[in-house]
């Protein structure tokens, strides 16, 4: 059973502060957990229902202690703490709480800007709903993007909205903050193909497009800020489809990012 002061700690792991002043993140569901248990990331506890434990392999009986799961992955045992459903609700951000919790070690992962070179990434700018910025995380898992720079303002990504939202592809696709007007002045980055969404540039259908560079997507409500469209080589944007009536003033960012990424891979397989 854990200490009242071990339910406390992870319920702070809810407030940004305390992420960062832990450098941790909690992990919550089977399906989340799951993967986490498959990806590099450190994994600092797991807090999980009896059935979730016999789930897993490892005999529970009449333990009353913490018990080891092995990661295949990274050769790491990792403690597993028994809870009653009580208690993990005492430590859930849902409102319907699932078998596990994992407390995560953040990456400390730093791009080599060298070895963007000959690949598709993204570039975030001020992106700030969580919901958004999980579902790009999670679109880009799908369309094999593996790298995402984000600008220092934007959503966190250890943000449990967004790890919720990125349903595991948050231990697939690295993710970087950073100074953007900065990062793409770099003498490495310079010479890459630089996309960038503005609702005047030409349709993305009729551009040229390579199959690497990065993509860059602005602010849910005032697209890409002025110091980073100084930087952009080539505006792309989603041509409207006429209609009869009223149309919605723009597409959700997520989406627009999804459907860009799926144009960059139909296009240059």
């Amino acid at each position: 059973m854990p200490a009242r002061n071990t339910i406390k700690f992870i319920n702070s792991l809810k407030q940004k502060k305390f992420r960062q002043q832990y450098q941790l993140f909690p992990v919550e569901g089977e399906k989340m957990v799951d993967e986490l248990l498959k990806s590099n990331f450190e994994i600092h506890s797991i807090y999980a229902l009896p059935s979730w434990i016999e789930g897993h392999g490892i005999p529970f009986g009449e333990l009353p202690g913490p018990v080891t799961i092995i990661r295949q992955q990274v050769r790491e045992r990792c403690l597993v703490h028994p809870v009653n459903e009580e208690e993990l609700g005492r430590m859930s951000s849902l409102d319907s709480p699932n078998k596990v919790l994992a407390v995560v070690h953040k990456s400390s992962w730093v791009p080599d800007p060298a070895a963007l070179e000959g690949s598709l990434s993204l570039v975030l700018d001020r992106i700030q709903d969580p919901g958004n910025l999980g579902t790009l995380i999670r679109s880009a898992d799908w369309f094999g993007v593996e790298t995402i720079i984000l600008s220092d303002d934007s959503a966190e990504v250890t943000n449990p909205k967004v790890v919720q939202a990125t349903m595991g592809s948050v231990f697939r696709v690295r993710t970087y903050y950073t100074d953007l007007p900065a990062f793409l002045r770099m003498p490495e980055i310079r010479p890459l193909p630089v996309y960038g969404t503005f609702p005047d540039a030409p349709d993305i259908y009729s551009s040229k497009l390579t199959g690497h560079g990065l993509i860059v997507l602005g602010n849910e409500s005032r697209g890409i800020s002025t110091a980073v469209g100084m930087l952009i080589k080539q505006r792309i944007s989603i041509p409207v489809f006429p209609r009869k009536g009223t149309m919605p003033e723009s597409l959700n960012i997520a989406v627009a990012g999804s459907i860009i990424m799926a144009e960059f891979r139909r296009r240059v397989q």
